[in-house]
């Protein structure tokens, strides 16, 4: 395992999940950041190990994303009810599209565009 659990490491955030989690690699092993936006650097503590990935932890945020905010909510790193309140809501709207290109992309064989999302999560469509 190129990562262990309880030990520290400074990485890049490459993309995000589909519940807006940041995903981040160290040689070639994936790692699952809840808060981590793509495009940040950050410390982790690597928290939990499976043979396929590992969950990490942020400890600091050494370069923030251009997309983080301070969430307007004053319970929401307690809560657990919302994943994306520290992102610019038109990032999130990005994510959540890509999120379902990549999801219908992988079972279609016929590859369709997912058009942009509309603003208040009323629904996402899609164009063939």
């Amino acid at each position: 395992m190129p990562v262990e659990k309880n030990k520290e490491y400074i990485v890049d955030i490459i993309d995000n999940g589909y519940d807006g989690e940041g995903i981040a690699k160290i040689d070639g092993f994936t790692i699952f950041i809840p808060n981590a936006i793509k495009g940040e650097k950050i410390k982790i503590l690597i928290v939990k190990v499976l043979s396929s990935h590992a969950f990490g932890k942020i400890l600091e945020i050494l370069e923030p994303s251009k997309y983080r905010i301070e969430s307007d909510c004053n319970t929401y790193k307690r809560c657990g009810g919302c994943s994306l309140r520290h992102i610019q809501y038109e990032q999130t709207l990005k994510m959540k599209q890509n999120a379902v290109q990549s999801l219908v992309n992988k079972t279609l064989k016929t590859k369709i565009e997912v058009q942009e999302t509309i603003r208040n999560g009323k629904s996402i469509l899609l164009q063939k």
